[in-house]
């Protein structure tokens, strides 16, 4: 009797008595190849195993598996009856839930026997590929990784994206609830572009790169678009400028400035300042400080207001410098959200109790790190709510000896028309030729918010001649909010 070249079943001999025998035994052994399915890789036998359980006999087997590794163990007739695997046989591992195939040296996962996937139409990755998306992936996480030198590969990972021509689009889009809200890419030419929407229908270029000489333009404007351009909406945030000169511990009635865009709140306010390196703190001991924000900096929405002192802030809108609302934390780690600010209306920051340092109100739900701009940067914000006079010229009025009028246009246009605040009247004299006059007071005239007169009063002058105010003392113009 002889067997069958692959799977070794035995053949019926001419004229052999018992020919069922031989049959039977034949259709055993189909029965555990076709469709093979074994419950487990195993190195033992099972203590209690069931008829017809098939097992793939592990490495370093003992027992009555022993010797038997890469086979398959098929209980047959109360024993053990290995079948030895061809190349290429295929057996599903229920416990592992896997499709494995025999190599001719050992058994290997099917998938990864299968090395090319060429010319495939759909291929989708936990999910349903379809004409328009015929690679589609719905996961977690992907990853892509380089293939290391030692693996032979360069170690190195560049994932290349081709289109066409110049006039079509190759992009990545980024999708909130199957909606368009960026794009990035070469967007219809062959700069590259950053796009954003906020519908997926209505897109706004917030960046392109020039191709040919690497320069950026922001077509809708750098910044949040607000008229300083600047993330920060607070003024003098590092407290750097002190045009009034206050020095030690400043006490201030309810509304009164100290530093440039600080002022007291509505029991007034009593700080310390200190300065370590290029920071200045201010200390809270009494009262609370209003940082006040001008209209057209505020475009209304959301807001996030952070600082890295100890203080307890507040936000509200309104003039004056009484508000309402509650005080809470505001730190660069967990900023204060402040919704729904009304565009183009005064907005005040309001502090109490600890440090102050380094504020900073922006726009978005984010606290970026703190915006610290150049020193003559800021100190032209600062002068558009108050500028120190010196040098106006003019002359006595006519007819007058004890009054001179006097004119000028300020550095920088100022928040509105201002007026005129003498902080050192003893040191302000008018000049007249080499003779000076004490000025015993001054009436602010202001035409505008560029420029405008003053008639100081004197002792005594020459009607009708030239004069001019001397830069000894502080004759402040005061716009503020």
């Amino acid at each position: 009797m002889t067997d069958t070249i692959h799977l070794a079943l035995p053949c019926i001999d001419a004229a052999q008595a018992q020919k069922h025998v031989t049959h039977n035994e034949a259709l055993q052994l189909l029965d555990a190849m076709t469709q093979l399915s074994v419950i487990e890789r195993r190195a033992s036998s099972p203590a209690s195993p069931a008829e017809g359980d098939r097992y793939l006999v592990a490495a370093a087997a003992t027992g009555a598996f022993a010797g038997k590794e890469q086979n398959i163990a098929l209980r047959l007739a109360g024993a053990w009856l290995f079948l030895a695997p061809n190349a290429g046989w295929l057996a599903y591992v229920a416990a592992e839930q896997a499709t494995l195939v025999y190599d001719g040296s050992a058994w290997v996962d099917a998938g990864l026997a299968l090395r090319e996937f060429q010319n495939l139409s759909l291929l989708g990755l936990g999910t349903t590929a379809d004409a328009a998306n015929p690679l589609s992936v719905k996961a977690n996480a992907a990853l892509f990784a380089a293939r290391t030198i030692a693996e032979g590969g360069a170690g190195d990972l560049r994932v290349a994206l081709e289109k066409e021509a110049a006039g079509n689009t190759v992009s990545q889009l980024y999708q909130s609830n199957w909606s368009g809200r960026a794009e990035t890419g070469l967007i219809g030419d062959d700069d590259f572009h950053v796009k954003v929407s906020a519908d997926g229908t209505t897109w706004r270029e917030a960046l392109i790169v020039d191709r040919s000489t690497g320069r950026v333009a922001f077509p809708s404007g750098m910044g949040d678009g607000a008229p300083s351009a600047f993330r920060n909406r607070l003024r003098n945030a590092d407290f750097a400028i002190n045009q009034r000169g206050v020095s030690g511990t400043v006490t201030l009635a309810a509304g009164v400035y100290g530093h440039d865009g600080v002022k007291a709140g509505a029991s007034g306010a009593t700080y310390t300042f200190s300065t370590s390196g290029i920071d200045t703190s201010l200390s809270i001991s009494a009262g609370s400080l209003i940082l006040p924000i001008e209209a057209a900096l505020i475009e209304g929405g959301t807001y996030a207001l952070a600082h890295d002192g100890t203080a307890q802030a507040r936000v509200w809108q309104g003039t004056g410098y009484a508000g309402s609302g509650s005080y809470a934390t505001a730190s660069r780690g967990a900023p204060l959200l402040v919704s729904g600010l009304t565009a183009n209306a005064q907005t005040n920051i309001e502090v109490s109790s600890g440090t102050l340092l380094r504020p900073q109100l922006e726009p978005g739900v984010y606290a970026t790190d703190f915006e610290r701009r150049p020193f003559s940067v800021e100190w032209i914000l600062c002068q558009r709510y108050i500028q120190r006079i010196v040098g106006w010229v003019g002359a006595w009025r006519g007819g007058s000896s004890t009054v001179a009028t006097v004119a000028g246009r300020y550095v920088v246009p100022m928040y509105s028309t201002p007026t005129a605040l003498l902080v050192i009247g003893t040191g302000m004299m008018v000049q007249f030729g080499i003779t000076f006059h004490n000025i015993s007071s001054i009436d602010a005239v202001a035409t505008d918010n560029t420029g405008g007169y003053l008639d100081v009063t004197t002792s005594s002058g020459s009607a009708g001649e030239p004069c001019a105010i001397t830069a000894n003392g502080r004759l402040f113009a005061i716009s503020e909010l």
